[in-house]
């Protein structure tokens, strides 16, 4: 298996975790311990250099797991490579090397993929029983060969185990930036949609009076001319307004926070108002959709009726979130604008319906389906 191939068959995620404590990620270590238990035990039959040269190769391992630790998956073969040799040499000196090769298992289980995962694997275990039989007596093969394989085929199963658990992790965390920038991409399409709803009618009026007034202007009829300017003055001031309006209802807490707002211009402005709200549960966007068409209808009210009396009812019925807007204006006819078309599109979008009657003043009905919260 040349180079190439063997990279592919790893992945560029590291082992240890940014930002997790320094325990996560070197503790177990702990369990290398059991490495020192048999030159513990023939302590007085060990020479110092084979005490030394166990600790240096044990130090020498830890360097080479601190390593491939850090290292993204496909620069860790060569450490991972050096501490299975480790292992292989020293249990010339030491039974004890049965504890460590179960932490390359663990690396072979995280760092490699597909077949190549269990070819390592297989080497591994050849690797265990090879060293065992040429260093360790048989009547000790049980006691180093079990514990060994038993180990590292456990490491290898929990080294398995945390890469998928990694990849799911960051899969999920992908979906949300995902999420997050298409619900971002639709808060702007939405704000987008309402300044066009709000704006659009008064940008086009200043735009034709605007040229009006150049007209008369040029005509030399500067009354008139005067007249179109201060209309256009007004229809700035408006619309300044109702952007200021639309800006302070985003900052509202929730719908029942826009109709108290909305109750509250309609008394200034002289008309009595009979309001019936009740509490009900809407989801994020279902709440934004009725606080658009409360702005949206209370606007046309005060705009263009001559209307006396409103009533305003919120309520859930048969499964269906209800607003109903109902004034005593005289209408002749309905004019389908880009203010009752914008309400229209929003509630429909949200699987709901929206109806206008003329009958009696003016009666709009927005329903939305209740959702499960």
């Amino acid at each position: 298996m040349n180079g190439h191939s063997m990279r592919s068959a790893t992945h560029t995620m590291p082992l240890a975790r940014k930002g997790k404590h320094f325990f996560w990620n070197y503790g177990p270590l702990v369990f290398s311990v059991f490495y020192f238990f048999p030159m513990i035990r023939s302590f007085e039959t060990t020479s110092n250099a084979e005490i030394a040269a166990q600790f240096m190769a044990y130090g020498s391992f830890v360097f080479c797991y601190h390593k491939a630790l850090l290292k993204p998956a496909k620069d860790a073969i060569h450490f991972i490579v050096l501490m299975l040799l480790l292992c292989v040499l020293v249990t010339q000196l030491t039974s004890g090397t049965s504890t460590l090769f179960g932490y390359v298992g663990y690396l072979i289980g995280f760092c490699f993929l597909g077949s190549v995962r269990w070819l390592m694997l297989a080497v591994l275990m050849c690797a265990i029983t090879l060293v065992a039989t040429l260093h360790i007596h048989p009547n000790f093969w049980p006691y180093f060969i079990g514990p060994a394989m038993v180990i590292s085929l456990g490491l290898f199963g929990f080294g398995v185990v945390e890469y998928k658990e990694r990849v799911h992790r960051n899969e999920s965390r992908k979906s949300k930036e995902q999420i997050s920038q298409l619900a971002k991409i639709a808060e702007r399409e939405r704000i987008a949609r309402d300044l066009h709803d709000l704006l659009g009618h008064s940008l086009s009026s200043i735009s034709l009076k605007s040229e009006l007034a150049g007209k008369f202007i040029s005509a030399g009829h500067y009354d008139q001319a005067k007249h179109e300017t201060d209309e256009v003055a007004k229809l700035a001031r408006t619309a300044l307004s109702e952007v200021r309006e639309a800006v302070s209802g985003m900052k509202q807490l929730g719908l029942q926070a826009q109709l108290d707002v909305m109750t509250a211009r309609l008394k200034d402005k002289g008309m009595a108002v009979e309001p019936d709200i009740q509490q009900i549960a809407l989801s994020p966007e279902q709440e934004s959709c009725l606080c658009f068409v409360a702005k949206e209808a209370i606007t046309n009210v005060l705009k263009h009726s001559n209307a006396r009396k409103v009533s305003i009812s919120l309520n859930t019925f048969k499964g269906q979130h209800t607003l109903i807007f109902c004034d005593d204006g005289q209408i002749h006819n309905i004019v389908w604008g880009n203010g009752l078309s914008g309400i229209k599109s929003r509630i429909e979008e949200l699987g709901g319906s929206f109806k206008v009657f003329a009958d009696d003043g003016l009666r709009l009905v927005a329903e939305l389906p209740q959702k499960e919260m």
